[in-house]
C-alpha cells in the first residue's frame, strides 16, 4: 500500500492445479476463481501478520510506558480540559 492514501494493483501470474482451486474457491466461498485467490491470499497474509503479533507477546518491554505515556498527555492536554 502507498502511502498516498491507494493502492497498486499488480497482476500475478500463479500456477494452480484444477483440485487447488476447486478448494480455495470452496474455502473463501467465491464461485469466481481471480477473486478466491484474490481473497484467499488476503487471509493468508491476515493471519501471517496476527502470528507475528502472536510471536511478539510477551517480549516487549513497557516497563515506565505509564509514566511516558501519561507526561504526553499532559502535555498534548490543553488548558481548560
Amino acid at each position: 500500500m502507498s502511502g498516498k492514501g491507494y493502492l497498486t494493483i499488480m497482476n500475478v501470474t500463479v500456477n494452480l492445479s484444477a483440485d487447488e482451486v476447486v478448494q480455495i474457491k470452496r474455502a473463501t466461498e467465491v464461485d469466481d476463481e481471480k477473486e478466491a485467490v484474490a481473497k484467499a491470499v488476503r487471509e493468508f497474509l491476515r493471519v501471517a501478520a496476527l502470528r507475528e503479533l502472536k510471536a511478539a507477546s510477551g517480549k516487549v518491554d513497557y516497563v515506565g510506558v505509564e509514566e511516558e505515556m501519561e507526561a504526553l498527555e499532559l502535555r498534548e492536554r490543553k488548558p481548560g480540559q
